[in-house]
């Protein structure tokens, strides 16, 4: 099996306009060639990964790039939605500690001056 180098980036949330790419992926296989474009998307059965596309003169989608064989997709998918799952959970901490800071930071002294040149 070939190696397969993952880097994930996730979007940022959205209330306002909720969207069902949740981020995007890169694979690079034995460093010799890579693929951009790749998304992580929430569907109703849960994330999926969906190879980058071009859109026809028709409105229909296309795969431009795609594993040829069943091993190596699910290979890739695996590979992106762990890869997914990590970032995403160690971004959740990291958030976290920063919330956790900013609650435990003591407060900012106002400046009690009445003259602003002082």
């Amino acid at each position: 099996m070939a190696k397969l180098d993952v880097r994930v980036y996730p979007l940022k949330e959205n209330p306002e306009n909720p969207n069902s790419t949740k981020a995007f992926a890169s694979i690079t296989f034995d460093d010799m060639i890579a693929i951009k474009g790749i998304r992580v998307v929430e569907g109703s059965k849960g994330l999926f990964v969906t190879m980058p596309q071009s859109k026809d003169n028709d409105g229909n989608f296309h795969d431009i790039a795609f594993p040829v064989n069943g091993d190596l997709r699910k290979a890739m998918n695996k590979a992106v939605l762990d890869e997914y799952k990590e970032v995403t959970k160690s971004a959740e901490k990291t958030a976290e500690k920063s919330a956790e800071k900013s609650a435990n930071a003591p407060a900012a002294k106002k400046d009690t001056h009445d003259d602003p040149e002082l």
